[in-house]
């Protein structure tokens, strides 16, 4: 917290929060936010105090913080996306969703976002020869306390022009996978 701000004057302030040992603590959370601070007014000539040393209670409603579980994930490039795949099939959560696309890029880069993790192997772009897929999209990345994670992602446009999302999580948890799995919610 910054001790003193002069009027017109730019500072930072932050917030630590600490999480819990377990995958779950990462699910989403909302906070609301607001400044709390005492005015002491001041003569701008003479930079004294008037009035009142203490000054007078203000409060300020800032916007909500939102921490959703893509902000503990760090997108990483695995180099052998199909080995470390294989290798993780203990930690596999499997997830169907109907989303609300009416192209396969914009249904490919949300559930890049969603998710944020790394694309693997040029699956980003889609192929502009099948524009209602399907479409298999790999990510990797790394979650907090150096977790891989990887998910494999089809997305299909069904016959009424729906965009259909299968997933599969895996990691060496499967706890963590279903973390994951419910970003896409």
């Amino acid at each position: 917290p910054a001790p003193t701000i002069s009027c017109g004057v730019e500072a930072q302030s932050w917030i630590v929060l600490r999480l819990k040992d377990s995958a779950r603590a990462a699910t989403p959370a909302q906070f609301t936010a607001e400044l709390k601070f005492h005015v002491v007014e001041v003569d701008p000539n003479t930079s004294e105090i008037e009035g009142d040393h203490d000054g007078f209670a203000e409060e300020y409603p800032l916007e909500d913080l939102e921490l959703m579980t893509s902000d503990f994930i760090i997108k990483a490039t695995t180099g052998d996306f199909k080995r470390l795949w294989e290798a993780n099939k203990a930690g596999e959560v499997l997830a169907k969703f109907a989303l609300q696309f009416k192209d396969m890029q914009s249904a490919i880069s949300a559930v890049i976002t969603c998710l944020g993790m790394q694309p693997e192997d040029g699956t980003e772009e889609c192929d502009d020869t099948r524009p209602t897929g399907p479409h298999l999209l790999h990510l990797s990345g790394i979650f907090i306390g150096d977790q891989q994670i990887f998910a494999r992602a089809q997305l299909q446009f069904d016959e009424t022009h729906h965009c259909i999302l299968k997933i599969a999580v895996r990691s060496k948890s499967r706890d963590l996978s279903q973390v994951v799995a419910d970003c896409i919610k």
